[in-house]
């Protein structure tokens, strides 16, 4: 063989080599479905999650297990709660991942670890979207944070029990930094027992922390932060940041006011989230949820912009259903992800702006 040959020979292997490498990088890419199988395992492996429940606690186990895989350190931090509904005491978690920034002041981003019962059935929600969506959004974040530190630092929080209605902490901490009126506030809300029990175990927290975005269903539709629900009006000029932001960086993102959510059955639910403690210690605050072609005029959403919402329907199948496919359904949440990354980026901006 002569030597043009081999030199054509040798040519024509690194094209197939670097057509065989940038091949298996696009299908690596197309085939990413991180974010959706933790739903699908959460939702489906670990299924319906009441509060206090074996499945919740291995909820929490999951979550830290995440964390600490992406090196994240967690922690757990078990409560225990009256129920009114159950008249009894109950025990559940919240999980703690902190990643420490350049600041030692902090940003929280949470979810909840639990879901609700469906009111028409009394059988408890997979919740494919309310909440586990969001779990993977924490998740996320701790993988996208592994090899890069954030300006403040980053709590990544998944609060147990905070769907059971009417509760009541055992053994409260005394009121230390938080104002009398912000003490009995907190402890009063009839529900969001672990973000209540997380802020009263903190209440020093409170001065270092900068904002907090609690995420809500996040699975389908347009990213949308709430101005204020049933018992908040929140900071505006921190969710028009927030939207304003979103909006420069190519996210279709809407303000929304969600004061109630009306069933197929025409019965309206109050709502709010778990923000709400936080909320009322004056921190910057709002929730982040997505809504299909969201009616921003109204205060009341229903189920044609969240299908399935807060009943049974709120499965794994419906959820990839809605999103035309699994590989649709993780682009959805990759956006999501970037979303909330960015905002936790772009906070020092809005107290740049406002002279803090």
């Amino acid at each position: 063989m002569n030597f043009k040959k081999i030199v054509i020979l040798i040519i024509f292997i690194v094209f197939l080599a670097a057509f065989a490498l940038i091949n298996s990088s696009i299908n690596d890419q197309s085939s990413d479905l991180s974010l959706v199988n933790e739903v699908k395992h959460i939702s489906k492996d670990i299924g319906p999650r009441p509060a206090g429940s074996e499945s919740e606690n291995k909820t929490a186990q999951y979550l830290a297990s995440k964390f600490n895989e992406y090196g994240v350190k967690p922690e757990i931090e078990n409560f225990s709660y009256y129920s009114m509904n159950e008249k009894k005491i109950k025990s559940s978690e919240n999980v703690v991942g902190t990643i420490s920034g350049n600041s030692s002041k902090q940003i929280i981003i949470c979810a909840d670890l639990d879901t609700v019962k469906d009111k028409n059935t009394g059988t408890y929600t997979e919740g494919a979207n309310d909440d586990v969506t969001p779990l993977a959004i924490l998740i996320g974040l701790a993988k996208k944070y592994q090899h890069e530190k954030p300006y403040y630092t980053v709590k990544l929080l998944g609060f147990g029990a905070d769907e059971d209605p009417y509760t009541f902490p055992v053994n409260a901490s005394p009121r230390t930094s938080l104002s009398q009126e912000e003490y009995n506030k907190i402890i009063y809300i009839p529900y969001l027992m672990g973000a209540r029990q997380y802020i009263l175990q903190n209440q020093n927290s409170t001065n270092d922390t900068v904002a907090v975005i609690s995420l809500e269903a996040v699975g389908e539709g347009d990213p949308c932060f709430v101005s204020q629900d049933s018992f908040a009006e929140n900071n505006q000029s921190f969710v028009n940041f927030l939207v304003l932001n979103a909006r420069a960086n190519g996210f279709n993102t809407q303000k929304i006011d969600f004061m109630t959510y009306k069933e197929p059955q025409g019965r309206e639910d109050p709502i709010s989230h778990i923000y709400l403690p936080f909320s009322y210690t004056n921190i910057p605050s709002t929730f982040l949820t997505c809504l299909k072609n969201p009616n921003t005029a109204s205060m009341v959403h229903d189920n044609n912009e969240m299908p399935g919402y807060l009943t049974v329907a709120d499965n794994y199948e419906n959820l990839v259903k809605n999103n035309g496919g699994e590989e649709n359904l993780q682009k959805h949440l990759d956006s999501i992800l970037s979303l909330v990354e960015d905002s936790i980026d772009k906070i020092k901006v809005f107290y740049a702006q406002n002279g803090a």
